[in-house]
């Protein structure tokens, strides 16, 4: 009676480890069989996300694929992705694309954002010319997509121009570098000084065209107030279609001063070719090593961009 117990208990013991097995091996077919047939069901529908070795991102069109690789149509033209040079990929469908909102315009004032600039350049061939206050003008010209040209006033007489070099070095971060030289017409024409300053301005940004962080170094040489330099950090998102938000604060050194600036506005997109800005700018200048106390002047802030 015992045994016959016994082996009925082991019979059940095996009867469970079966029925244990049999559902882990249907719950693995099943996922397999729904990747499958995702993958296979391509027509018009499966988008694959492959992550390379350089962890960059790219998306495509699946038009086939079997053991060794991927083949993707990506901008019209049919690639080929090595599974050994890949990290990772995931099978999305158009109902899934169809769920994420996207933007249909990239944000109007990523290459800046309220006075100063993010690592981004103007595209080629691209004019784009920044007012504040509508007393001060910058225009940029775009001549190569690692070049960038700009020239501009400060009330009227002050002529300010750079000249930009910015580079991605990544899927997510772009540096970029500015020289800006100074020219006063009337100190030019009194004969006191053709050139009037001459500073760099080398930063990183991290992000896109629709959000990005930008940390950088301001260092110049003026004739008048002398040598100054600095830092700042920026950031900006497109919030809406038509919204931007953005803000920046920037600390600079300057003989016995120290300026702290904060700069907080939110840009709105008039439309495809002209954005306007609206904030207020926070200063706080101290005298070092007497300071003045935590004195705050807000300052309102107005601004607009137009693209040719």
């Amino acid at each position: 009676m015992y045994k016959r117990l016994t082996i009925k208990n082991k019979i059940h013991k095996i009867r469970s480890i079966k029925i244990i097995l049999l559902f882990i091996l249907f719950s693995n077919f099943q996922k397999y069989w729904s990747q499958s047939n995702l993958a296979n069901n391509y027509s018009n529908d499966t988008i694959v996300v492959i992550t390379t070795m350089e962890n960059k991102e790219i998306r495509g069109l699946l038009i086939s694929k079997d053991e060794n690789v991927f083949i993707l149509e990506i901008a019209n033209e049919n690639k080929i992705f090595d599974k050994d040079e890949i990290i990772s990929y995931r099978f999305i469908t158009r109902n899934q694309i169809k769920s994420i909102k996207e933007f249909e315009n990239p944000n109007p004032i990523y290459t800046k954002y309220c006075y100063l600039p993010s690592a981004y350049i103007v595209e080629k061939g691209s004019i784009t010319t920044n007012s504040h206050y509508f007393i001060t003008s910058n225009s940029k010209i775009g001549l190569h997509e690692n070049f960038e040209f700009s020239i501009g006033n400060l009330f009227i007489f002050n002529i300010f121009s750079t000249f930009t070099y910015s580079k991605e070095i990544s899927t997510s971060f772009r540096a970029g570098v500015s020289v800006i030289g100074n020219f006063d017409v009337l100190s030019s024409s009194s004969g006191t000084n053709d050139f009037n300053g001459v500073g760099i301005i080398p930063r990183i940004t991290y992000g896109d065209k629709l959000k990005n962080t930008t940390i950088g170094l301001i260092v110049y040489q003026s004739s008048f107030t002398g040598f100054f330099y600095g830092g700042y950090l920026a950031s900006q998102k497109k919030i809406s279609e038509r919204f931007t938000l953005a803000a920046e604060i920037a600390g600079i050194k300057f003989e016995n001063y120290y300026g702290l600036v904060n700069n907080l506005i939110i840009n709105f997109m008039r439309n495809s070719r002209e954005n306007w800005s609206f904030g207020v700018s926070l200063i706080n200048v101290e005298i070092i090593p007497v300071t003045t106390g935590n004195d705050i002047t807000p300052i309102p802030y107005v601004g607009i961009q137009r693209k040719f």
